[in-house]
């Protein structure tokens, strides 16, 4: 049969259809569980200062004069001399402060429409869910310096008063939905009180004793006269500043978010509104846990759930989590199994002047390695502060938020471990340590093994940030691993000694009760490499106000003595390939006869400890020895070491 001529219409259809197909094939898919940073954590920020807007002598455009001249239910009856204060505050935002103003569109969209939803089944004005915006500008993590915090800027006493609880543990004041129904109570009780909503509005920013005094002694019956009054009253009794300006802030908002698309503001996209089921959490349970079963990094999950002030659950009592409804089913399996609840017997001790670390372990019958890791720190903190008393788990429970002046350990980018990926080859690439990638994932000592696929975030300050990668499509698109922090059985020592990994390193100031050992645990080295950066013997006694020199985790390699190839490839670090060459290269030495090597628990001696001191993996050692995933030791105890 004779070939299809290459100019006639079908065989020129053919080839714009192989074409397609072809370019289908190649284009790679999203995956359907990428969030691309959609619940990514709001930081703490203080609230704006009150402010006083100035007239910048620019007419309103037509388009914002239309805009302007919108009326809802708050701005219906403004007098000329009422809309002119408003209108300050229209500029405020539609000229200056535009950016502002996108940023606070951007937030409250995750929330807004579940806040109209809860006003409108209530009774309340939709304009009034813009106060969210007048109050935090939409941040759920927003505090004032008179202590107000959350979306809706609750104070401790009035949020208490209005059923959101709050404690070292959780603070759901920070909650958008619980808090959002707890405004709208607010809201209704001050609205009964004043029969006004601009009245009810001030109150809410004010106090209703503060607004009610002052209508009691000018007799006005709306906000624009109280304002016009407020001289008539003693000094003490007249409205602040702040209050004079807020109600007018609150029509101005109103009126553009009425007008996005007319005053050239980008407009929300229902995609960006939060969609969550709930689930009830267990007391005791790790929120890190959580977050890593369900795929997220620890700033997507605390971004949903901002409540939680630590990656662990309040130990005395069920809390309430929010995750999305495809993974509620998910969630609910991994809550009811007993690795969930690891914090359980887990107590809070306020800090007295003239405890030590060593007198607070010995009255709680625990060690101060463990007190130490447990609470992630490394000295007491000052008399007055909250620490943890460990229990059968002593992984580590660590603030949801960083202070706000270690704002560099904040997320830096997101990234997907590929195969060969740990721990400390991702601190060497990214020019960083071990325990700025827990810190920033809030991660234990037991989560040292990766999955791949397993999404992480980028600490802050990493010197090299690595490119956004997702699970799927990652090494199709030709990205590789970042290269380990521990040099290949082929590399000879000598390269990583005079490389980078012996300039990275840092110094720590001894305190009182530190040890050698207590600080090689916390930073996440051995012993040897410890002593040998700061030309010290096992026998070594450490002074107060000592500085010590900290090598990097991946200089650790360079600093050891050499070793065998098999036992270099033993080393945590270590890639797979690294590994199976270094067995290829050295010949396994003959076992010795007579029995396993065991060895006696210690005071000070943890799992995390032994493994590190054998060279094995806490699952190892757990599997040895018949011990469950939430299985301790006793001193005195007897341990197999497997070889």
């Amino acid at each position: 049969m004779a070939p299809f001529p290459l100019r006639t219409p079908f065989y020129r259809l053919c080839l714009l259809l192989a074409l397609i197909l072809a370019l289908a094939a190649c284009t790679p898919k999203k995956p359907s569980s990428d969030l691309s940073g959609k619940f990514q954590q709001d930081y703490e920020e203080v609230v704006q200062e009150p402010y006083v807007p100035r007239d910048d002598g620019l007419p309103l455009t037509p388009a914002e004069l239309e805009a302007f001249n919108t009326k809802g239910v708050l701005d219906a009856n403004l007098s000329q001399e009422d809309a002119r204060i408003v209108e300050l505050h229209f500029k405020y935002f539609v000229h200056d402060h535009r950016r502002t103003m996108e940023r606070f569109i951007q937030r409250t969209a995750r929330y807004l429409p579940y806040i109209k939803k809860v006003f409108n089944e209530r009774g309340i004005p939709e304009e009034i869910a813009y106060l969210s915006m007048v109050e935090s500008g939409g941040n759920p993590n927003a505090i004032s310096p008179a202590g107000a915090v959350g979306l809706w800027q609750f104070m401790p006493y009035t949020g208490r008063k209005f059923g959101l609880e709050q404690t070292s543990w959780i603070d759901e004041r920070r909650d958008p939905f619980k808090a959002t129904y707890a405004a709208s109570d607010y809201l209704l009780k001050l609205y009964t009180d004043f029969g006004d909503w601009h009245l009810a509005a001030a109150a809410y920013n004010a106090g209703e004793g503060k607004i009610g005094k002052a209508v009691e002694g000018t007799g006005a019956t709306d906000f624009f006269e109280l304002c016009r009054l407020d001289c008539n009253l003693e000094e003490k009794q007249r409205l602040k500043e702040e209050t004079r300006q807020y109600v007018p802030r609150l029509l101005a908002v109103a009126k553009i978010m009425r007008n996005l698309k007319l005053l050239g503001f980008s407009e929300p996209s229902p995609a960006d509104s939060y969609d969550f089921e709930t689930v009830t959490v267990p007391p005791g349970t790790s929120l890190s846990g959580l977050a890593r079963t369900l795929g997220l990094t620890w700033d997507e999950f605390s971004g949903m759930n901002p409540a939680f002030r630590r990656t662990a659950s309040p130990p005395t009592g069920t809390s309430t989590a929010y995750v999305l409804p495809e993974k509620k089913r998910e969630a609910e399996i991994w809550l009811a199994s007993s690795e969930a609840r690891i914090y359980a017997d887990w107590r809070e001790y306020r800090v007295r002047k003239g405890d030590t670390l060593s007198s607070i372990s010995k009255r709680n019958r625990t060690s101060v390695a463990d007190l130490r890791m447990a609470n992630g720190f490394h000295s007491l903190p000052r008399p007055g502060s909250t620490i943890m008393i460990p229990g059968r788990s002593k992984e580590p429970v660590y603030a949801a938020l960083p202070e706000r002046d270690s704002a560099p350990t904040a997320s830096a980018g997101k990234y997907t471990v590929a195969p060969g990926d740990t721990l400390y080859s991702l601190a060497a690439a990214w020019g960083t340590d071990v325990h700025s990638i827990r810190l920033a994932n809030r991660l234990g000592s037991g989560d040292d093994k990766l999955s791949i696929g397993q999404r992480l975030s980028v600490p802050g300050n990493s010197k090299n940030r690595p490119a956004v990668r997702h699970a799927a499509g990652a090494q199709a698109a030709g990205h590789k691993a970042p290269q380990s922090s521990v040099q290949s059985a082929s590399v000879p020592a000598s390269s990583a000694r005079d490389g980078d990994a012996a300039r990275a390193s840092s110094t720590y100031v001894v305190s009182s009760g530190d040890t050698l050992s207590g600080i090689a645990l916390a930073r996440d080295i051995s012993m040897h490499a410890l002593l040998t950066a700061n030309g010290l013997d096992q026998k070594a006694v450490l002074k107060v106000g000592q500085t010590l020199r900290i090598p990097h985790a991946g200089a650790e390699a360079a600093s050891a003595p050499a070793a065998k190839p098999a036992d270099r490839a033993a080393r945590p670090g270590t890639t797979q390939a690294a590994r199976t060459t270094a067995r290829q290269a050295e010949k396994p030495a003959p076992e010795l006869p007579g029995k396993p090597l065991t060895v006696t628990v210690r005071k000070g001696d943890t799992l995390y400890s032994l493994s590190r001191k054998h060279n094995i993996t806490v699952a190892a050692l757990r599997q040895a020895n018949g011990l469950g995933p939430n299985g301790g030791v006793n001193i005195g105890q007897k341990l197999r070491i497997p070889q």
